[in-house]
């Protein structure tokens, strides 16, 4: 049975991920872990009770993700095989398709190890998460533009170039800024940063782009519901193999499960 509704996935994304950072905001400026404003998103969801919300909701955001990066692949594939041989090369689908894994795997670390307690790692979780769903964004725009018109418009393309070109952009504001008001920083702790302890400009304008840059990749995603809603997924064959034998059926007992097979 052939499985619709494909563009849920994504939709189901753009809702959840700015649900979950705004939830965290709440609670971590409710507990007066950080102080209102402007802080990292990451520093929402830093300490308890908000970081419990954090990771859970974005675990699932890494799975469903994964999905919709699996579902693309799986599109861009069939398109590639049929039409697109002496388009688009399929090693450029295929790193594609890796870029989108580890975008996933990148989100799924930095939702599970916090900020305040294992920095490295959660750093290494958002480096990976930015740069290689950047990537995989750039290498989406321009297999897209090569689809057209069999599978989408000028008019994504033109969507999909521009959020692409935004999330370079806000990327380098993010780090850029970030580090410089890092060194400038004074004060005791970074998640309740104050004009007074220095780096305040550099701090806001890196933390601004930080939210804008997850708003940016929302509404990328959000461009796959249309093609998404033009995929169906049929039932995986399994094919199973015992370990009994059972008893053999005769030739007879063949013809008979055969027509009692085709009756029902």
């Amino acid at each position: 049975m052939p499985y619709g509704k494909l563009h849920v996935l994504p939709l189901s994304l753009f809702i959840l991920i700015p649900v979950t950072f705004l939830i965290t905001y709440t609670i971590s400026v409710h507990w007066d872990h950080v102080v209102p404003g402007f802080p990292y998103i990451s520093e929402t969801g830093t300490l308890s009770p908000e970081s419990c919300v954090f990771a859970q909701f974005l675990n699932i955001a890494a799975l469903l993700l994964a999905c919709c990066v699996y579902i693309r692949h799986r599109q861009v594939s069939q398109w590639q095989s049929e039409r697109g041989k002496n388009l688009v090369s399929k090693r450029i689908v295929v790193v594609a398709a890796w870029c989108g894994a580890l975008a996933c795997f990148g989100l799924d670390i930095l939702a599970n190890f916090q900020e305040a307690r294992v920095v490295a790692a959660h750093m290494i979780g958002a480096m990976t998460c930015f740069t290689a769903g950047t990537i995989y964004f750039c290498l989406q725009t321009y297999i897209s533009h090569k689809m057209v018109p069999a599978v989408n418009s000028k008019i994504v393309v033109y969507v999909r170039a521009s959020l692409s070109i935004l999330t370079l952009i806000l990327t380098v504001m993010t780090i850029v800024p970030g580090y410089i008001s890092m060194l400038q920083f004074q004060g005791n702790d970074y998640k309740k940063w104050l004009p007074t302890d220095g780096g305040w400009g550099w701090h806001v304008a890196s933390a601004i782009s930080e939210w804008v840059l997850a708003i940016v990749y929302c509404a990328f995603l959000l461009t796959f519901v249309p093609e998404f809603r033009l995929i169906n997924f049929e039932d995986p064959v399994v094919t199973l193999i015992y370990l009994d034998k059972g008893p053999d059926l005769t030739q007879n007992d063949k013809i008979s499960h055969k027509l009692d097979t085709q009756e029902s």
